[in-house]
């Protein structure tokens, strides 16, 4: 199976094939999560579901895992009172829309060429834990700010994995790594990044705007005029210097009006904001994120 021709053919930015083997070396790194409290609410309660590809595709003996670029964000957009800034993942089309329209592609090809073919899709809404088995690649590392880093694309990138019954595949690993560089330990808002490569997500600015319910005065502060997401580790990242842009930008948003969101219905919401990734949040979570911003931008001005 020739994977290049493949990527060609469909066009991912990148793809690779890699036996299904479990991640066995994460149960202890999520076990610890765990016990510290560091699991998010979104992530499966079963650690063998994050690990084991046979916990979603009991046939599984191979995964095609696939790149994509997502837009860039080489400086941080200006606060404007009144506006809620966006992540650069956030700032054009949705990657997980582009990848896995792509994905399916490379699912219907693989049928048509082995119609007993069993296989499972994701793109960061399934279980299994994508960074892990990117690593596996050979084509990039998880870095310290706890993103995977490709070689080529750099840490704007997203991933899918399609899992099939097909035999074949070859592990690598990367031997580059982050060195003694801790400019995203410096540079991170909630100070959610550690020396060590220990991320805390409740201290994570990104999550903190994705978070349900109502936040802590301190992860207000955290959060200040960010709609959603954050890049400050990923612009400060030496690994993005010099990274072809691959991601055909369209229409980018850098920020939102807070009076656009408030105002929208759930139909209108979709219809303006549902090409932006960050608009899988819904627009309740905007509208509670919006008065936040608005209370921060108050409390800027006394």
């Amino acid at each position: 199976m020739e994977i290049e021709g493949i990527k060609n053919k469909i066009g991912f930015h990148d793809l690779a094939h890699i036996p299904a083997v479990a991640l066995h070396e994460m149960k202890l790194i999520f076990e610890q999560r765990e016990r510290e409290g560091r699991r998010l609410p979104i992530e499966p309660d079963s650690i063998n579901e994050r690990i084991d590809p046979r916990s979603v595709l009991p046939s599984a003996r191979s995964i095609f895992v696939a790149f994509e670029q997502t837009p860039f964000a080489e400086k941080t957009p200006e606060a404007m009172p009144g506006y809620g800034r966006l992540a650069g993942v956030s700032r054009d089309r949705d990657y997980h829309h582009l990848l896995g329209d792509k994905l399916r592609r490379l699912e219907r090809y693989l049928r048509e060429e082995y119609p007993e073919l069993e296989s499972y899709l994701q793109v960061d809404t399934g279980s299994l834990y994508e960074r892990g088995f990117a690593e596996l690649t050979g084509r990039g590392f998880i870095g310290r700010n706890g993103l995977f880093i490709h070689d080529s694309l750099g840490s704007y990138v997203g991933i899918g994995l399609l899992l099939t019954n097909l035999s074949g595949g070859d592990i690598k690993l990367s031997e580059k790594d982050c060195g003694d560089c801790m400019r995203c330990v410096r540079a991170c808002p909630g100070g959610a990044l550690s020396e060590e490569g220990i991320v805390d997500p409740r201290r994570c600015r990104s999550w903190i705007t994705q978070k349900r319910g109502e936040l802590s005065e301190r992860e207000k502060h955290i959060m200040g005029d960010w709609l959603y997401g954050c890049d400050q580790c990923q612009i400060v990242c030496p690994k993005n210097r010099g990274i072809e842009r691959i991601f055909q930008i369209e229409d980018p948003v850098e920020r939102i009006s807070l009076e656009a969101i408030r105002e929208t219905s759930n139909r209108g919401f979709k219809r303006s904001f549902g090409r932006l990734s960050g608009s899988w949040r819904g627009a309740k979570q905007w509208k509670k994120n919006a008065d936040y911003i608005d209370d921060y931008f108050g409390k800027d001005k006394r």
